[in-house]
C-alpha cells in the first residue's frame, strides 16, 4: 500500500502534456477515495444532485459529509469529450462529482481524480511516440489520427479535431483572465486545468479557440456557483 493511503491497484499511471514536455502522473480511481472513506468514517453521507441535463451534456453537484464536515464537488461529462461513453454521461459526471467532493474533504487531495482525465489520455498519448503506459486499455484510444481504427474507442479520437476547429481565432484577453480566476476560485490544480483543456489540443488558456474559451468559461461559472 502507498503512503497515501491507496492500494496499489487504485492507482493508474497516465502521460500528459504540460506545458511543452511530457510527464507521468499518477491518479487515483473514485473506488479507492470511497474505500479510505468507509474505513476512516462511522457516518458519512453521499448525496448527488444533477445541476443540469441536456442532451449532450450534464452537470452533477456530490455533497460528500463525514466527520470532517461537508464537502462539494461538481463533475461534468458531454457527448463531444466523453464519447464513448455518451450513453452514461449521467453516471459519468455524477462519478467525477463524487471524486472531486472527497478530495475536496482531503482524500488524495494531491491527486486529480482518474476519471477526471479519462477523456484526455487519447489525445495526449496519440501524438506520443513513446506513450506506453500501465492503465487498463478500455480508458484510453491508441489511435494516432493516420488510419481509422476498429476498436470501440475509435469513436472518441474521431471526435477530437472537431473540437480544434471551434471558433474564430484564439481567446481574447478577457476570456483568457477570467478563465485564470474562475479556475483559481474553483481550487483548480495545474494538473484539473490540463485535464480541462487538454481536449482541445492546446496546453495553455491563451490558445484555446474563442469559442471552446466562452464554453469552459461557462462550465467554471457553474463550478463555482455550485
Amino acid at each position: 500500500m502507498s503512503t497515501n493511503g491507496f492500494r496499489d491497484e487504485e492507482l493508474v499511471t497516465r502521460r500528459m502534456k504540460v506545458g511543452n514536455e511530457w510527464q507521468t502522473r499518477v491518479f487515483p480511481v473514485v473506488g479507492g477515495r470511497l474505500r479510505i472513506l468507509h474505513e476512516g468514517n462511522d457516518r458519512l453521507s453521499i448525496q448527488t444532485e444533477i445541476v443540469k441535463l441536456d442532451v449532450d451534456f450534464v452537470v452533477v453537484k456530490a455533497i460528500v459529509e463525514s466527520q470532517k464536515g461537508k464537502f462539494n464537488g461538481t463533475g461534468t461529462a458531454s457527448g463531444q469529450r466523453d464519447a464513448r461513453l455518451a450513453d452514461s454521461l449521467v453516471e459519468l459526471a455524477e462519478t467525477r462529482a463524487i471524486a472531486r467532493a472527497l478530495r475536496f474533504g482531503g482524500i488524495g487531495v494531491e491527486y486529480t481524480g482518474a476519471e477526471e482525465v479519462s477523456h484526455v489520455t487519447a489525445a495526449a498519448e496519440g501524438n506520443d511516440e513513446q506513450g506506453v503506459d500501465k492503465q487498463p486499455r478500455g480508458l484510453i484510444s491508441e489511435n494516432n489520427g493516420d488510419k481509422p481504427e476498429t476498436n470501440p474507442q475509435a469513436s472518441a479520437a474521431a471526435h477530437r479535431p472537431k473540437m480544434q476547429s471551434c471558433g474564430n481565432g484564439k481567446a481574447t484577453t478577457a476570456q483568457v483572465r477570467a478563465l485564470f480566476a474562475l479556475s483559481r476560485k474553483a481550487n483548480y490544480t495545474d494538473e484539473d486545468i490540463q485535464s480541462l483543456i487538454n481536449p482541445f489540443n492546446v496546453s495553455r488558456f491563451e490558445d484555446l479557440p474563442r469559442e471552446a474559451a466562452s464554453q469552459l468559461i461557462g462550465y467554471l461559472q457553474q463550478e463555482v456557483a455550485a
